[in-house]
């Protein structure tokens, strides 16, 4: 209709987060890209099946492949006992990056292990000719403002200007809208995100697909959106998701939607 031909485009990323966690994943994500309903991925560097998906990236040369920083699974890439407070007895990571104290020195450490999970999958990506095109992180872990500087520091090293921003797009029944400050403090994370050096490209609104799929029609208008999934995983909110993917649910917003991946932004 005319009215939808009026609406600003609305530029989507899909991306599918813990590519490379196990093979179940990675059929679930590569057989979505194949349906052409996901367009981005995120990596995980000590994934049990990474190099099976840094292999497979190739065969997808429009969707972006990022890496998914972690200190919240699975093990470290470096053996660096100064990362002792964010591990469990057997020597993986434990779920404490929010409760941690960041001294100097686990700061180090934290800069180190996100370094060599870039180079580690750098390394398995370029021989297959897959750049790496932005940054996430499991639990996301990046947007803990104690690592902001570091974030920034791995930025300039690789000279990698896309990242994922903090989460701004909360369903009403979500206890995790919280409040005013806690809005407040996500934006001012935000805006240092994309104007501190490097200046980093960002999409406008970050949610859930579960989420922004509920919302419509009535979401805020934006140019860009990023939306994050799952596939793969047993979780029952993961699942809906990826069966919602295989939907038609683009007619449902009051504009035009064109799907994207990272490079793109």
């Amino acid at each position: 209709s005319d009215v939808y031909k009026r609406q600003p485009m609305t530029r989507v990323i899909i991306n599918a987060d813990d590519l490379g966690l196990s093979p179940r994943e990675n059929d679930a994500i590569f057989g979505l890209m194949a349906r052409r309903r996901l367009t981005s991925a995120t990596i995980m560097a000590a994934g049990p099946a990474v190099e099976d998906a840094c292999r497979r990236a190739r065969e997808f040369p429009s969707c972006s492949f990022g890496v998914h920083l972690n200190l919240t699974d699975l093990t470290p890439i470096t053996t660096d006992e100064a990362l002792r407070p964010l591990l469990h007895d057997q020597g993986g990571f434990a779920r404490r990056a929010r409760e941690a104290e960041f001294t100097p020195a686990l700061l180090a450490a934290v800069e180190r292990e996100w370094i060599a999970q870039i180079e580690t999958l750098r390394s398995l990506l370029a021989p297959h000719g897959v750049p790496i095109s932005h940054l996430d992180s499991h639990h996301h872990v990046h947007t803990h403002p104690p690592l902001f500087k570091v974030l920034k520091r791995v930025q300039r090293a690789f000279g990698i200007r896309r990242v994922r921003t903090t989460m701004n797009l909360y369903h009403p029944t979500d206890p995790l809208v919280g409040g005013v400050k806690q809005r407040a403090k996500k934006k001012l994370w935000d805006m240092g995100l994309r104007w501190s050096s490097p200046r980093t490209r960002c999409t406008d609104i970050f949610t859930w697909f579960w989420i922004y799929h509920d919302l419509l029609p009535n979401v805020p208008s934006a140019r860009t959106v990023e939306l994050m999934v799952h596939p793969g995983s047993e979780d029952p909110i993961f699942r809906r998701e990826e069966e919602l993917m295989d939907t038609p649910w683009e007619t449902r917003a009051r504009g035009p939607i064109e799907l994207i991946s990272y490079n793109d932004l």
